[in-house]
């Protein structure tokens, strides 16, 4: 459920860069004003969409960063309960052979005693 709130927040911060990056090449090219000043403002607001993707890049890789490590940390966790229940099967079957192994060995002593 995380995991769906950090991807709706991201859609939406990526929604609003793009909504705010074509509303200001609108309204550059609607507003009256020279060709050379056209291109500079062009290119200033190039340079700033460039600054915000590559933040919002920095960001996705944190957030990437941050699910691989709790991913390992998860499988970590469930190798370390695996090994647990399997030493605890073993250990379980182990006993119950022995305990076979002593019944068995008790009941051919009393009948070759018997």
């Amino acid at each position: 459920m995380d995991n769906d709130r950090t991807s709706s927040g991201i859609g939406f911060l990526s929604g609003l860069v793009l909504g705010a990056f074509a509303g200001a090449i609108l309204a550059i090219v609607l507003t009256p004003q020279s060709g050379q000043e056209t291109r500079d403002l062009i290119m200033g607001k190039a340079q700033e969409a460039k600054g915000k993707a590559l933040d919002m890049a920095s960001d996705l890789k944190d957030l990437a960063n941050d699910l691989a490590e709790d991913l390992r940390k998860q499988a970590d966790d469930l190798a370390k309960k695996t090994r647990d229940t399997y030493e605890t099967a073993r250990t379980r079957v182990n006993d119950a052979l022995q305990t076979g192994k002593n019944a068995a060995k008790s009941k051919i002593d009393d009948l070759k005693n018997g």
